[in-house]
Protein backbone atom coordinates (compact mmCIF):
# COMPACT_ATOMS: atom_id res chain seq x y z
CA UNK A 1 0.00 0.00 0.00
CA UNK A 2 1.43 3.02 -0.96
CA UNK A 3 2.66 5.19 1.81
CA UNK A 4 0.52 8.47 1.51
CA UNK A 5 -2.79 6.12 1.84
CA UNK A 6 -1.40 4.81 5.20
CA UNK A 7 -0.50 8.15 6.30
CA UNK A 8 -4.25 9.10 5.42
CA UNK A 9 -5.50 6.09 7.09
CA UNK A 10 -3.85 6.77 10.22
CA UNK A 11 -4.61 11.03 10.03
CA UNK A 12 -8.18 9.88 10.12
CA UNK A 13 -8.14 7.31 13.11
CA UNK A 14 -5.86 9.64 15.58
CA UNK A 15 -7.14 13.06 14.97
CA UNK A 16 -11.07 12.02 14.53
CA UNK A 17 -12.73 15.21 13.36
CA UNK A 18 -16.59 15.43 12.51
CA UNK A 19 -17.30 13.70 9.54
CA UNK A 20 -21.11 14.21 7.21
CA UNK A 21 -23.21 11.17 7.99
CA UNK A 22 -20.61 8.82 9.95
CA UNK A 23 -20.05 11.44 12.73
CA UNK A 24 -16.28 10.52 13.41
CA UNK A 25 -13.63 10.28 10.90
CA UNK A 26 -11.82 7.31 12.02
CA UNK A 27 -14.78 5.44 10.42
CA UNK A 28 -14.17 6.33 7.20
CA UNK A 29 -10.36 5.38 7.91
CA UNK A 30 -12.34 1.84 8.10
CA UNK A 31 -14.21 2.27 5.07
CA UNK A 32 -11.53 3.62 3.28
CA UNK A 33 -9.48 0.08 4.38
CA UNK A 34 -13.02 -1.91 3.22
CA UNK A 35 -13.13 -0.47 -0.18
CA UNK A 36 -9.26 -0.82 -0.75
CA UNK A 37 -9.78 -4.43 -0.10
CA UNK A 38 -12.46 -5.31 -2.47
CA UNK A 39 -10.72 -3.36 -5.14
CA UNK A 40 -7.17 -5.46 -4.84
CA UNK A 41 -9.06 -8.48 -3.56
CA UNK A 42 -7.48 -8.33 -0.20
CA UNK A 43 -9.73 -10.55 2.35
CA UNK A 44 -10.95 -8.35 5.42
CA UNK A 45 -8.01 -9.92 8.44
CA UNK A 46 -9.02 -9.59 12.18
CA UNK A 47 -5.86 -11.01 13.02
CA UNK A 48 -4.75 -8.18 15.62
CA UNK A 49 -7.70 -8.11 17.59
CA UNK A 50 -6.48 -11.99 19.06
CA UNK A 51 -3.30 -10.80 19.57
CA UNK A 52 -2.21 -10.43 23.19
CA UNK A 53 -1.05 -7.14 23.07
CA UNK A 54 -4.04 -5.76 21.47
CA UNK A 55 -6.53 -7.90 23.17
CA UNK A 56 -5.37 -6.81 26.45
CA UNK A 57 -5.49 -3.06 26.09
CA UNK A 58 -8.83 -3.47 23.94
CA UNK A 59 -10.02 -5.79 27.41
CA UNK A 60 -8.99 -3.64 30.05
CA UNK A 61 -10.33 -0.49 28.22
CA UNK A 62 -13.40 -1.76 28.63
CA UNK A 63 -13.21 -2.45 32.44
CA UNK A 64 -11.94 1.23 32.69
CA UNK A 65 -15.34 1.89 31.14
CA UNK A 66 -16.98 0.03 33.56
CA UNK A 67 -14.66 1.19 36.55
CA UNK A 68 -15.83 4.49 35.57
CA UNK A 69 -19.57 3.41 35.53
CA UNK A 70 -19.51 2.11 39.02
CA UNK A 71 -17.56 5.09 40.43
CA UNK A 72 -19.84 7.19 39.54
CA UNK A 73 -22.72 4.94 40.86
CA UNK A 74 -21.12 4.34 44.02
CA UNK A 75 -21.23 7.94 44.72
CA UNK A 76 -24.94 8.52 43.58
CA UNK A 77 -23.60 10.72 40.68
CA UNK A 78 -23.35 9.72 36.68
CA UNK A 79 -20.31 11.51 35.09
CA UNK A 80 -20.67 11.56 31.46
CA UNK A 81 -17.78 13.12 30.32
CA UNK A 82 -15.20 10.61 32.00
CA UNK A 83 -17.26 7.34 30.78
CA UNK A 84 -17.55 9.14 26.84
CA UNK A 85 -14.09 9.45 27.06
CA UNK A 86 -13.14 5.73 27.61
CA UNK A 87 -15.58 4.56 25.48
CA UNK A 88 -14.76 6.99 22.12
CA UNK A 89 -11.15 6.06 23.04
CA UNK A 90 -12.02 2.34 22.79
CA UNK A 91 -13.95 2.57 19.32
CA UNK A 92 -10.82 4.58 18.12
CA UNK A 93 -8.94 1.89 19.67
CA UNK A 94 -11.11 -0.64 17.44
CA UNK A 95 -10.58 1.32 14.56
CA UNK A 96 -6.56 1.03 14.61
CA UNK A 97 -6.36 -2.60 15.18
CA UNK A 98 -8.87 -3.62 12.29
CA UNK A 99 -6.52 -1.52 10.03
CA UNK A 100 -3.74 -2.25 11.55
CA UNK A 101 -3.42 -5.35 8.52
CA UNK A 102 -3.04 -2.90 6.00
CA UNK A 103 -0.67 -0.66 7.85
CA UNK A 104 1.69 -3.21 8.74
CA UNK A 105 2.75 -4.95 5.10
CA UNK A 106 6.50 -5.27 6.22
CA UNK A 107 6.29 -6.84 9.27
CA UNK A 108 10.71 -6.98 9.39
CA UNK A 109 10.39 -3.56 9.03
CA UNK A 110 7.51 -2.75 11.07
CA UNK A 111 8.17 -0.56 13.23
CA UNK A 112 10.44 2.34 11.70
CA UNK A 113 6.96 2.25 8.86
CA UNK A 114 5.36 3.11 12.09
CA UNK A 115 7.51 5.78 13.18
CA UNK A 116 7.64 7.30 9.45
CA UNK A 117 3.45 6.99 9.11
CA UNK A 118 3.09 8.66 12.40
CA UNK A 119 5.35 11.35 11.79
CA UNK A 120 3.80 11.88 8.28
CA UNK A 121 0.38 11.86 9.54
CA UNK A 122 2.04 15.00 11.84
CA UNK A 123 3.19 16.44 9.60
CA UNK A 124 0.43 16.66 7.38
CA UNK A 125 -1.39 18.05 10.36
CA UNK A 126 1.27 21.11 10.79
CA UNK A 127 0.75 21.42 6.65
CA UNK A 128 -3.11 21.71 7.39
CA UNK A 129 -2.81 23.90 10.47
CA UNK A 130 -0.10 26.09 8.97
CA UNK A 131 -2.19 27.12 5.81
CA UNK A 132 -4.99 27.94 7.40
CA UNK A 133 -3.04 30.55 9.61
CA UNK A 134 -1.49 31.60 6.59
CA UNK A 135 -4.67 32.20 4.38
CA UNK A 136 -7.70 32.97 5.94
CA UNK A 137 -10.40 31.74 3.56
CA UNK A 138 -8.85 28.12 4.58
CA UNK A 139 -8.85 28.72 8.25
CA UNK A 140 -12.49 29.93 8.01
CA UNK A 141 -13.28 26.73 6.75
CA UNK A 142 -11.30 24.60 9.05
CA UNK A 143 -12.54 26.43 11.56
CA UNK A 144 -16.74 26.28 10.84
CA UNK A 145 -15.79 22.32 10.88
CA UNK A 146 -15.57 22.16 14.36
CA UNK A 147 -18.48 21.84 16.98
CA UNK A 148 -20.54 24.97 17.80
CA UNK A 149 -18.98 24.42 21.65
CA UNK A 150 -15.10 25.12 20.09
CA UNK A 151 -16.63 27.70 17.68
CA UNK A 152 -18.19 30.07 20.83
CA UNK A 153 -15.10 29.91 23.06
CA UNK A 154 -13.31 30.97 20.24
CA UNK A 155 -15.54 33.73 19.71
CA UNK A 156 -16.02 34.43 23.72
CA UNK A 157 -13.66 37.61 23.86
CA UNK A 158 -13.06 36.67 27.93
CA UNK A 159 -11.55 33.36 27.43
CA UNK A 160 -8.78 34.84 25.41
CA UNK A 161 -8.18 31.58 23.14
CA UNK A 162 -6.25 32.55 19.97
CA UNK A 163 -9.00 31.62 17.01
CA UNK A 164 -5.53 30.66 15.06
CA UNK A 165 -5.46 27.14 17.36
CA UNK A 166 -9.08 25.84 15.65
CA UNK A 167 -7.22 25.55 12.40
CA UNK A 168 -6.08 22.12 12.37
CA UNK A 169 -8.35 19.40 11.42
CA UNK A 170 -9.06 17.99 15.06
CA UNK A 171 -11.96 16.54 17.16
CA UNK A 172 -9.64 17.69 20.02
CA UNK A 173 -7.52 21.14 19.41
CA UNK A 174 -6.29 21.81 22.86
CA UNK A 175 -4.20 19.64 24.51
CA UNK A 176 -4.55 16.29 23.56
CA UNK A 177 -2.64 17.72 19.99
CA UNK A 178 0.21 19.61 21.07
CA UNK A 179 0.62 16.62 23.62
CA UNK A 180 0.36 14.32 20.81
CA UNK A 181 3.01 16.27 18.69
CA UNK A 182 5.23 15.76 21.29
CA UNK A 183 4.88 11.71 21.05
CA UNK A 184 5.45 12.01 17.77
CA UNK A 185 8.80 14.45 18.03
CA UNK A 186 10.09 11.57 20.72
CA UNK A 187 9.83 8.76 17.67
CA UNK A 188 10.88 11.34 15.46
CA UNK A 189 14.37 11.55 16.82
CA UNK A 190 14.66 7.86 17.70
CA UNK A 191 14.17 7.42 13.77
CA UNK A 192 17.52 9.47 13.99
CA UNK A 193 19.46 7.32 15.26
CA UNK A 194 18.94 4.02 13.35
CA UNK A 195 21.75 3.94 11.42
CA UNK A 196 21.77 4.32 7.68
CA UNK A 197 18.10 4.72 7.73
CA UNK A 198 16.67 6.03 4.73
CA UNK A 199 13.21 6.44 6.11
CA UNK A 200 13.56 10.21 7.52
CA UNK A 201 16.91 11.96 6.98
CA UNK A 202 18.01 14.63 4.94
CA UNK A 203 15.44 16.94 3.59
CA UNK A 204 12.37 14.98 4.42
CA UNK A 205 13.22 15.01 8.01
CA UNK A 206 13.85 18.80 8.17
CA UNK A 207 10.52 19.57 6.54
CA UNK A 208 8.96 17.32 8.94
CA UNK A 209 10.54 18.42 11.80
CA UNK A 210 9.68 21.97 10.40
CA UNK A 211 5.96 21.45 10.02
CA UNK A 212 6.21 19.73 13.61
CA UNK A 213 7.21 22.48 14.80
CA UNK A 214 4.75 24.98 13.45
CA UNK A 215 1.96 21.96 14.64
CA UNK A 216 3.34 22.56 18.26
CA UNK A 217 3.78 26.22 17.50
CA UNK A 218 -0.30 26.70 16.83
CA UNK A 219 -1.59 24.42 19.16
CA UNK A 220 0.35 24.82 21.78
CA UNK A 221 3.66 24.64 23.81
CA UNK A 222 3.40 21.28 26.21
CA UNK A 223 4.22 19.38 22.63
CA UNK A 224 7.56 21.33 23.07
CA UNK A 225 8.19 18.96 25.84
CA UNK A 226 8.24 15.61 24.08
CA UNK A 227 10.50 17.80 21.79
CA UNK A 228 12.85 18.51 24.46
CA UNK A 229 12.82 15.08 25.33
CA UNK A 230 12.79 13.57 21.76
CA UNK A 231 16.74 15.74 21.95
CA UNK A 232 17.56 13.82 25.13
CA UNK A 233 16.92 10.35 23.73
CA UNK A 234 18.73 11.58 20.56
CA UNK A 235 21.82 13.22 23.03
CA UNK A 236 22.07 10.41 25.46
CA UNK A 237 23.01 8.26 22.51
CA UNK A 238 25.24 10.27 20.11
CA UNK A 239 26.96 12.30 23.13
CA UNK A 240 30.34 10.40 21.32
CA UNK A 241 29.66 12.02 17.71
CA UNK A 242 30.04 15.44 18.30
CA UNK A 243 31.29 15.63 14.35
CA UNK A 244 27.92 14.20 13.74
CA UNK A 245 26.18 16.73 15.98
CA UNK A 246 27.64 19.80 14.49
CA UNK A 247 27.26 18.51 10.82
CA UNK A 248 23.49 17.91 11.65
CA UNK A 249 23.26 21.65 13.60
CA UNK A 250 24.79 23.71 10.57
CA UNK A 251 22.69 21.62 8.37
CA UNK A 252 19.40 22.40 10.32
CA UNK A 253 20.40 26.61 10.49
CA UNK A 254 21.72 26.74 7.07
CA UNK A 255 17.78 25.33 6.09
CA UNK A 256 16.54 28.03 9.01
CA UNK A 257 18.50 30.91 7.41
CA UNK A 258 16.91 29.45 3.90
CA UNK A 259 13.10 29.81 5.83
CA UNK A 260 14.07 32.92 7.05
CA UNK A 261 14.36 34.08 3.49
CA UNK A 262 11.59 32.91 2.09
CA UNK A 263 9.42 34.32 5.17
CA UNK A 264 10.50 37.82 3.97
CA UNK A 265 10.22 37.13 -0.01
CA UNK A 266 7.04 35.04 -0.16
CA UNK A 267 4.71 35.82 2.91
CA UNK A 268 2.47 39.57 3.04
CA UNK A 269 2.75 42.15 5.34
CA UNK A 270 0.07 40.79 6.94
CA UNK A 271 0.65 37.30 7.23
CA UNK A 272 4.53 38.49 8.41
CA UNK A 273 2.36 40.27 10.94
CA UNK A 274 0.32 37.25 12.32
CA UNK A 275 3.51 35.77 12.65
CA UNK A 276 5.38 38.12 14.67
CA UNK A 277 2.80 39.81 16.63
CA UNK A 278 0.16 36.57 17.36
CA UNK A 279 2.15 33.47 16.63
CA UNK A 280 6.02 33.96 18.42
CA UNK A 281 4.02 35.88 21.27
CA UNK A 282 2.09 32.54 21.66
CA UNK A 283 4.68 29.93 21.32
CA UNK A 284 7.53 31.03 22.54
CA UNK A 285 5.65 32.75 25.66
CA UNK A 286 7.95 31.58 28.20
CA UNK A 287 11.44 33.33 26.16
CA UNK A 288 9.09 36.86 25.51
CA UNK A 289 8.11 36.67 29.66
CA UNK A 290 11.81 36.20 30.33
CA UNK A 291 13.26 39.05 27.98
CA UNK A 292 10.36 41.43 29.70
CA UNK A 293 10.98 40.74 32.71
CA UNK A 294 13.75 38.26 33.25
CA UNK A 295 11.27 35.52 34.74
CA UNK A 296 11.22 31.68 32.42
CA UNK A 297 7.90 31.36 32.69
CA UNK A 298 4.42 30.89 30.95
CA UNK A 299 0.44 32.46 32.01
CA UNK A 300 -0.53 28.38 32.27
CA UNK A 301 2.11 26.97 34.32
CA UNK A 302 1.28 30.28 36.73
CA UNK A 303 -2.17 29.27 36.83
CA UNK A 304 -1.37 25.60 37.92
CA UNK A 305 0.34 26.30 40.68
CA UNK A 306 -1.68 29.40 41.95
CA UNK A 307 -4.95 27.75 41.02
CA UNK A 308 -5.43 24.56 39.71
CA UNK A 309 -3.72 22.66 42.57
CA UNK A 310 -4.89 23.02 45.97
CA UNK A 311 -5.65 20.82 49.18
CA UNK A 312 -8.66 18.11 49.26
CA UNK A 313 -9.73 16.72 52.41
CA UNK A 314 -8.35 13.09 53.42
CA UNK A 315 -11.62 11.09 52.45
CA UNK A 316 -11.34 12.45 48.77
CA UNK A 317 -7.86 11.65 48.09
CA UNK A 318 -8.89 8.52 49.29
CA UNK A 319 -12.08 7.44 47.82
CA UNK A 320 -13.18 10.61 45.50
CA UNK A 321 -16.64 12.11 45.03
CA UNK A 322 -17.15 10.19 41.75
CA UNK A 323 -16.89 13.23 39.39
CA UNK A 324 -14.67 15.82 37.92
CA UNK A 325 -13.56 19.69 39.45
CA UNK A 326 -16.26 22.51 39.21
CA UNK A 327 -19.30 20.10 39.44
CA UNK A 328 -19.72 19.25 43.14
CA UNK A 329 -19.79 21.68 45.79
CA UNK A 330 -16.66 22.44 47.73
CA UNK A 331 -14.51 21.71 44.49
CA UNK A 332 -13.44 24.93 41.83
CA UNK A 333 -12.42 24.11 38.92
CA UNK A 334 -9.43 22.80 37.41
CA UNK A 335 -7.34 21.89 34.68
CA UNK A 336 -4.86 19.79 36.88
CA UNK A 337 -4.99 15.93 36.12
CA UNK A 338 -3.78 14.67 39.00
CA UNK A 339 -6.36 16.74 41.23
CA UNK A 340 -9.34 15.58 38.24
CA UNK A 341 -8.48 11.98 38.70
CA UNK A 342 -8.57 12.28 42.67
CA UNK A 343 -11.60 14.35 43.14
CA UNK A 344 -13.39 11.61 40.60
CA UNK A 345 -12.17 8.26 41.76
CA UNK A 346 -9.01 8.93 44.33
CA UNK A 347 -5.51 7.81 44.42
CA UNK A 348 -6.28 4.38 44.19
CA UNK A 349 -8.22 5.28 40.91
CA UNK A 350 -5.00 6.96 39.37
CA UNK A 351 -2.79 3.79 40.65
CA UNK A 352 -5.59 1.92 38.18
CA UNK A 353 -5.42 4.65 35.91
CA UNK A 354 -1.25 4.25 35.37
CA UNK A 355 -2.09 0.27 35.46
CA UNK A 356 -3.46 0.46 32.69
CA UNK A 357 -1.30 2.96 30.88
CA UNK A 358 1.82 0.39 31.89
CA UNK A 359 -0.18 -2.13 29.55
CA UNK A 360 0.55 0.07 26.49
CA UNK A 361 4.39 -0.80 27.60
CA UNK A 362 4.85 -3.58 29.49
CA UNK A 363 5.53 -6.21 26.39
CA UNK A 364 7.46 -3.66 24.55
CA UNK A 365 9.67 -2.78 27.79
CA UNK A 366 10.09 -6.57 28.36
CA UNK A 367 11.71 -7.60 24.65
CA UNK A 368 13.46 -4.49 24.14
CA UNK A 369 15.51 -5.02 27.43
CA UNK A 370 15.70 -8.97 26.38
CA UNK A 371 17.69 -7.44 23.07
CA UNK A 372 20.63 -6.62 25.08
CA UNK A 373 22.08 -4.78 22.42
CA UNK A 374 22.66 -1.58 21.70
CA UNK A 375 19.55 -1.10 19.67
CA UNK A 376 17.68 -2.88 22.38
CA UNK A 377 18.72 -0.17 24.42
CA UNK A 378 17.75 2.30 22.57
CA UNK A 379 13.65 1.49 22.28
CA UNK A 380 13.92 0.34 25.92
CA UNK A 381 14.71 3.83 26.75
CA UNK A 382 12.30 5.10 24.17
CA UNK A 383 9.50 3.59 25.38
CA UNK A 384 10.85 4.19 28.97
CA UNK A 385 10.71 8.16 27.84
CA UNK A 386 7.18 7.81 26.40
CA UNK A 387 5.64 6.20 29.72
CA UNK A 388 7.34 9.21 31.71
CA UNK A 389 5.94 11.61 29.18
CA UNK A 390 2.20 10.57 30.28
CA UNK A 391 3.30 11.16 33.91
CA UNK A 392 4.36 14.55 32.91
CA UNK A 393 1.43 15.53 31.02
CA UNK A 394 -0.90 14.29 33.52
CA UNK A 395 0.28 17.28 35.52
CA UNK A 396 -0.83 19.69 33.27
CA UNK A 397 -4.14 17.74 32.61
CA UNK A 398 -5.62 14.18 32.52
CA UNK A 399 -3.66 12.06 30.48
CA UNK A 400 -2.77 8.66 31.81
CA UNK A 401 -4.58 6.27 29.68
CA UNK A 402 -7.57 8.95 28.30
CA UNK A 403 -5.62 11.09 25.72
CA UNK A 404 -7.14 9.59 22.59
CA UNK A 405 -4.47 10.52 20.41
CA UNK A 406 -1.56 9.40 22.04
CA UNK A 407 -3.41 6.16 23.09
CA UNK A 408 -3.90 5.44 19.79
CA UNK A 409 -0.15 5.88 18.69
CA UNK A 410 0.86 3.95 21.61
CA UNK A 411 -0.65 0.71 20.50
CA UNK A 412 0.30 1.39 17.24
CA UNK A 413 3.53 2.06 18.05
CA UNK A 414 4.26 -0.87 20.45
CA UNK A 415 2.30 -3.10 18.40
CA UNK A 416 4.27 -2.59 15.46
CA UNK A 417 7.81 -3.16 17.45
CA UNK A 418 6.45 -6.25 18.71
CA UNK A 419 5.50 -7.87 15.32
CA UNK A 420 8.63 -6.88 13.97
CA UNK A 421 10.55 -7.98 16.70
CA UNK A 422 8.37 -11.75 16.40
CA UNK A 423 9.31 -11.70 12.80
CA UNK A 424 13.37 -11.12 13.62
CA UNK A 425 12.97 -14.07 16.23
CA UNK A 426 10.87 -16.44 13.21
CA UNK A 427 14.11 -15.41 11.15
CA UNK A 428 16.40 -16.60 13.13
CA UNK A 429 14.65 -19.71 14.35
CA UNK A 430 14.21 -20.34 10.52
CA UNK A 431 17.76 -19.83 10.22
CA UNK A 432 19.25 -21.94 12.86
CA UNK A 433 17.13 -24.59 11.69
CA UNK A 434 18.52 -24.42 8.07
CA UNK A 435 21.81 -24.90 9.59
CA UNK A 436 20.84 -27.68 11.51
CA UNK A 437 19.48 -29.70 8.04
Amino acid sequence: MKYLFKVVILFLIIFNFLFPVVHYSCTVAVVLCLLYGMIFNRSVSFTYFTSRYCFTILFCTFIMIIINVSISLFHERFSIDVIKRFVVQGYMLCCLVFVLPFLIEKKAKAFEDAITIICGAFALQGLIHTTGFLITPVGDFIFSLHTEAFQEMADNPLLHIDRFRFYSLTGSPFFELPAAYGLACILFFRMQLIPDQNYLKGWKAFVIMILMIMGISLSGRTGFVGFGLGVLLYTVFNWNKSLQIGKNIVKISGGFLLLLAIFYIVLTPMQKDNFVNRLLPFAFEAYYNWIGTGEFRTSSTDALLDVHYYPLDSETILWGKGVISGRTIGFRHTDAGYMNDVIFGGVFYILLLALYQYLYFRQPLKYSLQQNSRDGNINFFCFFILFAYMFILEYKTAALGTQHITEVLLLYIGISYLIKQYALENERIGAREKQVN
